[in-house]
């Protein structure tokens, strides 16, 4: 793990109860709003640590014109992600706790008490609930309490929480390995599955303490998706066009839909029943139950993503795309998506074969007449 700079460790270091990581790179007077919304926080003992990322503009020079001494600057190398400044952040951290903040986001004034109220409950991986705000600055969403149901396979179908939104015991993450350093765009994504699969479990809460500025040009947003599912192949582009009809049939969409509420309703009631299934602080777990199924039966609520054709090797394949961390995600996802979307895949199997048997009968040469 990269040591701090020395910019940093030459000055004596403050102590507190929670440590705040902020990795930033040519943010310059746009990342005032971010550190002024810790400087805002009700619980006052804190540090931050931003971790200038290789900056080239005055970004460095915002954050020394802060003075207060709980306010940190780190300047490290280029890393172009955020997982080597999160990593340089968690090596000059020494309070209890850790949370982070992206440089873009920014604290309502009782996160960091929401946070240090579940540490001194005994939790050790908190997840807060957010607002979203477009770039000019006006609302998208509140987060749902169904954002906060969670179990760890649940969490391979999508990414969970943004860091904003989460803290932890000091050396949690470094005990996994801490950040990942390789140029995924969903480093925080990464580091939730490999805490899971230490053992770690997420408490959910539902304080809205946490604004997320959503951008059309973020990593997570346009990055190539490079994983998928192949459900079958078909001889020709002809044969694409014709399964992609036969998908949009009210009739077949309808078949689609029920598998999906079946398969999206029975994981969720067997964790529960299992008492594996963690729902956000102050809902049961039948409420949350009802409210997906209400969520999952609703027309508007999509099915994941549609499926999209690959030509390779003389033929088109018939992939469902698959958003993942990693390989191993990956594999992980498909093994997941085999057994618990089982009856959606037969519906798209068994459109395959029908126009891939229309094709071949089309194409079969007429019977010579006598």
């Amino acid at each position: 793990m990269r040591r701090p700079s020395l910019e940093s460790v030459r000055k004596p270091l403050t102590t507190a109860a929670i440590d705040v990581i902020c990795p930033a790179w040519n943010r310059s007077e746009a990342t005032r709003p971010t550190i002024d919304s810790v400087l805002a926080q009700t619980f006052t003992d804190w540090r931050l640590l931003v971790v200038s990322d290789g900056s080239t503009d005055d970004t460095d020079d915002v954050v020394r014109s802060y003075e207060n001494e709980r306010v940190r600057l780190i300047r490290s190398e280029r890393h172009g992600h955020p997982g080597g400044p999160c990593n340089i952040g968690l090596a000059a951290a020494t309070a209890p706790a850790v949370a982070y903040l992206d440089s873009d986001d920014q604290w309502l004034p009782e996160h960091l008490s929401v946070l240090q109220r579940e540490f001194d409950a005994g939790t050790r991986m908190v997840v807060t609930a957010s607002i979203g705000r477009n770039e000019q600055g006006e609302e998208v969403y509140r987060s749902h309490p169904l954002n906060g149901v969670w179990h760890p396979e649940l969490q391979l179908l999508w990414a969970f929480c943004e860091p904003s939104r989460v803290g932890h015991p000091r050396g949690l993450a470094e005990d996994v390995g801490g950040w990942t350093t390789e140029h995924t765009g969903m480093e925080d994504w990464d580091l939730w599955l490999r805490l899971a699969d230490a053992g770690e479990r997420f408490r959910t809460v539902n304080d809205r303490t946490v604004v997320m500025y959503l951008s059309d040009t973020s990593r997570r947003r346009t990055m190539t998706v490079r994983h998928r599912l192949t459900l079958g192949t078909l001889p020709d582009q002809r044969a694409c066009e014709r399964l992609t009809e036969e998908i949009r049939d009210p009739k077949i969409q309808e078949e689609l839909r029920s598998s999906f509420v079946t398969e999206m309703l029975r994981f969720p009631h067997a964790k529960a029943a299992a008492g594996d299934l963690v729902v956000p602080a102050g809902m049961s777990v039948e409420d949350a139950l009802t409210q997906m199924q209400e969520f999952v039966t609703d027309p508007a609520t999509p099915m994941l993503r549609e499926l999209t054709y690959v030509e390779e090797d003389g033929h088109f394949a018939v992939v469902q795309p698959l958003q993942c961390s990693s390989d191993r995600h990956a594999e992980r996802l498909r093994a997941f998506l085999t057994t618990h979307d089982a009856g959606r895949h037969a519906v798209v199997r068994r459109l395959i074969a029908t126009v891939t048997r229309q094709r071949r009968d089309r194409d079969r040469p007429a019977p010579e007449t006598p």
